[in-house]
């Protein structure tokens, strides 16, 4: 606004076009009738000072309260999903002056009944906005055109569902962050033949969308970089160490050409320290996932060689905000926001994060 008229206030508007305070309060906020005679007075004025309103005050003047949800998966303290969690309370806390209440609604990762039942539930309510990290791409996107028609507006978290509508998304460029897995393994092994791929999800489920585009992206940089190299794929469970144990010692001790493991989850943590327990870690290239303290204690004990992080606090923190900028603040949000790729090693992991108890 030009200086000259920096400290004008409504009063002020309304004289200088010849109408009424009230006039000039509903033109700004689009709200109530007015004649078009009387908008255009105002409207005009408004362009001649560069009038721009403060959007902040008038939130905070509002007097309505706005609950959005976030739905994301359940989870340990330390989890991946924990600092995701964590980004969204400290949303909720920042924008409480604004009457924003935020509420998490967590589904079993691997029970996709239990998803259908939390959305369900989640979409009956009727809430203002939603976060949501998604489950199977077919079942969520049925779940996103109901949001779309009650128009509640969402925002996707950790991977997204390219034929869906969100408001938003926050998370990697999940098939690229695949080839740069691929980059990885290359630069430490050029000559590597053969290479385990492990997941973590249930037998007989279908692999979490996010996991599915990072192994596709691995997948297609291989065959383009390396299309001699051998790709084994391990699934492990969550929970069963006893099984893991046996899938590991298979590819691992049984099969002497495997030079190199990339895993597409955040507990990297298991392999590395099956690798550490069998004094593996010298001939294995492996490359992980997520700053879970885990993950960062197998790093620089060099059971990891590098793990890509993506910043969870800042998606879920992030996906809150835009939800508050789109339905309180009237702000524009961009659609795609991807978090950076960050390639954390053994010598840079203490610049990163303080990770004390490491």
């Amino acid at each position: 606004m030009n200086k000259l008229y920096s400290k004008i206030k409504i009063k002020d508007i309304a004289e200088m076009a010849g109408v009424s305070a009230g006039t000039v309060d509903r033109v700004l906020h689009d709200r109530g009738d007015v004649s078009k005679k009387s908008r255009e007075k105002v409207e005009k004025v408004l362009k001649k000072i560069n009038y721009i309103p403060n959007i902040y005050a008038s939130a905070l003047a509002s007097k309505k309260d706005f609950r959005f949800v976030a739905v994301i998966p359940k989870h340990n303290p330390e989890d991946y999903w924990e600092m995701i969690q964590n980004g969204i309370l400290r949303a909720a806390e920042e924008l409480s002056d604004f009457r924003v209440n935020v509420e998490i609604h967590a589904y079993d990762i691997f029970n996709i009944a239990s998803f259908c039942k939390v959305m369900e539930d989640m979409i009956g309510s009727h809430p203002d906005g939603v976060l949501l990290a998604p489950s199977l791409k077919s079942v969520t996107f049925s779940y996103t055109c109901k949001m779309d028609e009650l128009k509640i507006p969402y925002v996707f978290v950790d991977s997204r569902i390219e034929e869906a509508h969100p408001l938003a998304y926050f998370g990697q460029n999940s098939h690229l962050s695949g080839c740069l897995a691929g980059k990885l393994l290359l630069t430490l092994n050029p000559d590597i033949q053969e290479i385990a791929v492990f997941s973590f999800y249930n037998v007989g489920q279908i692999p979490a969308n996010q996991i599915s585009q990072r192994m596709a992206g691995f997948s297609s940089f291989m065959l383009e970089k390396k299309e001699s190299c051998r790709l084994h794929r391990i699934t492990l469970e969550l929970g069963n160490q006893e099984k893991n144990e046996v899938a590991m010692s298979e590819i691992f001790l049984k099969n002497k050409s495997v030079e190199g493991a990339v895993i597409f989850s955040s507990r990297a943590y298991v392999v590395a320290e099956f690798l550490e327990k069998y004094n593996l870690k010298k001939q294995i290239s492996f490359i992980g996932y997520d700053l879970l303290e885990r993950n960062v204690k197998c790093m620089k004990n060099d059971s990891i060689d590098y793990l890509i992080a993506q910043r969870p606090d800042v998606q879920g923190n992030r996906g809150i905000k835009a939800l508050s900028d789109h339905l309180i603040f009237k702000k524009p949000v961009n659609v795609l926001n991807y978090v950076p790729m960050d390639i954390l090693i053994h010598k840079n992991i203490d610049f990163y994060l303080d990770f004390p108890n490491c």
